[in-house]
């Protein structure tokens, strides 16, 4: 696809390494994706702790501080039945995308993918 042959040609603009993108393909596997959710947790945590300043009285007194996010966008229409859309603008399919952030322990509580027409309240997790 064309995404894994952008990326094939960055990693070898980046590193010389050379991997074609059934290569890449194979190796974005179960324990890829867990390696860059937690590169890029510790991204997002250091990013955040080096631009907010936080007291340090607010992680003592509050046992979690929870930053939840949506996002929804539109895929191809051949999706349609796996991503339903939400029908506005003509959009036949959509993946929405949610995301639950710890501030406090530097963790994600949640990540959940679905259908663009899921409203949010049923992807939100309890505490």
């Amino acid at each position: 696809s064309d995404p894994l042959v952008r990326l094939c040609s960055r990693l070898h603009a980046a590193t010389g390494t050379v991997l074609s993108p059934e290569g890449l393909n194979k190796r974005l596997n179960t324990k890829a994706v867990l390696f860059l959710q937690h590169i890029f947790s510790l991204l997002l945590q250091q990013k955040i702790c080096e631009q907010t300043q936080i007291s340090n009285q607010l992680f003592s007194y509050f046992k979690r501080i929870r930053i939840l996010d949506a996002t929804v966008f539109q895929v191809p229409n051949a999706l349609e039945n796996v991503y339903p859309g939400s029908g506005g603008c003509a959009q036949k399919a959509g993946i929405k995308i949610q995301l639950e952030y710890d501030l406090h322990s530097g963790q994600f509580l949640n990540f959940q993918i679905g259908p663009g027409k899921i409203m949010i309240k049923h992807l939100v997790r309890s505490a």
